[in-house]
This record gives structure tokens, sequence and C-alpha cells, in this order.
């Protein structure tokens, strides 16, 4: 459950500084991700690579899942009384494969040729769990030895369990904060992203977002904090440009006390005066050994208003010293997800009947520069859903849209 308020008020005018998050029931945490295309796709792409890399003839992975109102999700409780709740009907085994839809995944495996290994899954609190298993068939003229290959699909296995890893914390983020707090798409820039936040999580040292506009930033922080944060623990989210000026000492006290361990996400810090950023290295030089019950220290996450900005030489000095970088892509580092993205736009924003694009209208989106973060993409899909008539959007109408 979350919820907005104001933790601070100025002496003239109002002007909320924070925006903190409630803590909520622990059953509302995301214990199942939906197995969806999205989910599906990701992971033909990493069964794909392992046979392409290691020279195999096929790979599966065999996932328990249950279908709960009419849908099909991946479990990740082991709670009897948990299962009862989210199935309505049976569960079973879901396989992926890198076979043709109309294959059977294990029809020509053959069992001394075949290698299989378990997928357990390790919740942040709680012991592994199995999941299910990874199957993969030897070439007969494999040039691995079974030990290179076991040790070889040990690491794709591991990969498989980090993304169900990612799922869940997007769908965890769901529960928390009730809108769209993840990435869609599946590029190689956001797997990327995806790995780096994991780094992250499991560090100490403040983080300092740079994106521009549109990129993410508020996504990220969430991510950052559902990973290296109980689920109990608040996070507080403040904008530099709300505070009242030369009183940055005492909001920033106020913040901490009110993150007591969870995670304190300042938003362009570009902003602040010197005065005002050095009240901010004074803060975490005394918020950095503070802990909350013996065991969490703050967790300080930051951004710029924009990837580029110009910072004076003190303020770049005092970041390289004591934060670790996130670079978000923008949407050309993603034209990959372009369509992704545009079509969860026109489920949104469709009233009625969903539109589509033809696909000359669908290269023009894919390769149109001028889109450069995910709002616009976004305010354009919007415009589309308002004027369009038929069941297609043509190249010619989509170009009058760009301009």
């Amino acid at each position: 459950m979350a919820a907005i308020f104001a933790l601070f008020q100025a002496a003239i005018n109002y002007k909320p500084v924070s925006r903190a998050i409630h803590k909520f029931n622990q059953s509302a945490t995301a214990k199942w991700v939906p197995v969806n295309k999205s989910f599906i796709s990701l992971n033909k792409i990493i069964l794909r690579a392992a046979v392409e890399r290691l020279e195999l003839v096929h790979v599966a992975i065999t996932l328990r899942c249950v279908t709960h109102q009419g849908y099909r999700h991946l479990l990740l409780v082991n709670d009897e009384r948990d299962l009862q709740i989210a199935a309505a009907g049976r569960v079973d085994d879901f396989i992926i494969s890198t076979q043709e839809a109309n294959a059977s995944p294990f029809e020509y495996f053959e069992a001394e040729k075949a290698i299989s290994l378990p997928l357990n899954f390790k919740q942040p609190q709680g012991q592994p769990q199995r999941l299910g298993y990874l199957v993969a068939q030897i070439a007969p003229d494999a040039r691995l030895s079974r030990e290179q290959l076991v040790k070889e699909l040990t690491l794709v296995a591991d990969e498989i369990i980090r993304t169900i890893g990612r799922y869940q914390t997007r769908y965890r983020a769901i529960h928390i904060y009730g809108d769209q707090s993840y990435w869609v798409g599946n590029s190689k820039a956001l797997r990327q992203l995806d790995q780096r936040i994991d780094q992250l999580a499991k560090g100490s040292q403040p983080v300092l977002i740079r994106a521009d506009k549109g990129s993410g930033k508020v996504i990220a922080a969430r991510s950052l904090h559902c990973l290296s944060r109980a689920d109990t623990a608040p996070f507080i989210e403040s904008d530099c440009r709300e505070w009242e000026q030369g009183g940055a000492a005492g909001i920033l006290q106020s913040l901490h006390t009110y993150a007591k361990g969870g995670t304190l996400f300042l938003r362009n810090i570009d902003v602040l005066s010197r005065s005002e950023f050095q009240s901010l290295c004074n803060f975490w030089k005394q918020a950095a050994v503070t802990r909350f019950d013996n065991s969490y220290s703050l967790r300080l996450i930051m951004s710029l208003s924009s990837q580029h900005v110009a910072l004076e030489s003190f303020q770049v000095q005092w970041l390289a010293q004591h934060t670790q970088e996130l670079l978000l892509p923008n949407l050309l580092d993603r034209r990959d997800d372009v369509r992704d993205l545009a079509q969860f736009y026109i489920r949104e924003f469709t009233l009625s009947s969903e539109f589509d694009l033809t696909e000359d209208a669908w290269q023009l989106l894919e390769s149109h520069h001028e889109l450069i973060n995910v709002e616009q993409l976004k305010a354009l899909i919007q415009a589309l859903a308002l004027t369009t008539d038929g069941k297609l959007v043509s190249a010619e109408e989509l170009r009058a849209a760009l301009v």
C-alpha cells in the first residue's frame, strides 16, 4: 500500500519536499510473477545464446507454475498456505525451449547425452527453493567435455535465476507503488542495466543516477530500494528543487529520521547551491555510520537533472569519491524496445478496440531518431489513440504525427 503525503511545509508558500511510501503488509509482496510473453522471450534469448555458444542440440527449462484467474504464474513460495491462496487450479510444469513451437521440447532428448541442472531460487530472506530444471542435449560432436559443459550451463542457470529475480522485483514494485514501476522491453541495454542495478544493490555506497528526462530515474531508484532493503523499509523521495532556500541541513536531518534504515532518494542535486551541497556532504558523513536497529544504515540514491549537466569541480570531486554512478540508457540506446513500448502504451491509452501500425509505420517509428526518451514516445501514442479512426496507422499518418 502506498500513500503520498507532505512532510514539510514552508512558512509562507506550501512546497512538498518529500514523498514517502508507508510500510505495507508483508502478505502484499509479489510471491509469484506472470509467465508472460516478455518473460518467455527473454528466457528464450538466454537459451538460444547457450545453444550457439556451447554447440548444443537444444536446451529447455521446466518451471513450476500455477494458473490463477486464467493466467500462468511462476511460483516463488514454498508455504502450503500461500499455495492454496495462489492456486485456483492445479500446479504444473511449464516448459520454455529452443525447439520450434510445434515440436515437443523433449522429443529427441537422449538421456546419456543430456545434462540436467536444478534451478534454485533464493528469496532475500529464506531458504533456496527448487523452481525447476535446466535440461540440455549435448551434440554428438561436442568439443567441450561434459565437465566443461556442466560448468558453462551452471552459469546459464544462474542467468535465468537472475532474470526471475528481476521480474519479481518489477512486480513487487507494482505492489508497493501501485503504478508501472519497471522498464518495458528486452533490449541488450536493459539487460545490462538490470545487471548493473543488481551489482549496485549489493554495495553500501551512495548511487548517483545520471540520465536525461524520461529515462526512468525513479524506476531505477525504486529497483535499487527493492533489491537492497526489506519490504517494510520506507522509501523516501525528495526533489531538491522544492527545498526552502537555506534549509538543506534541517531538511536532510528530518528526511533521515523518516527513512529509518530505508532509502532516501534525492532528485536533482545539481540545483543545490555550494553551501547546500556542503550540507549534503556533511549529512552523509554522519548518516553513513548511523544504523537503525543495529542493522541497516541509510541507503542514499541521488540523481542529476540531465546526463551531461555541468557541475562545479568540488561537486565532481566529492561525487567521484563517495558515489557509484548508474547511467541510464535513453530511447536511442534502446531501439529494440520501441515496438514493445509502443504496444504497451497502445493498450494503456486505447479506450475501445486497440489499433496497430502497418509494418512500414513500425519501421519508421523504430528508425526515427528524434524520439530520444520514453515520454516522447508515450505522448505520440497518446495522440494517435485520440485521432486514429481505423485499426491500422499508416506510415503517412505516423509521419504527420511525428512532425
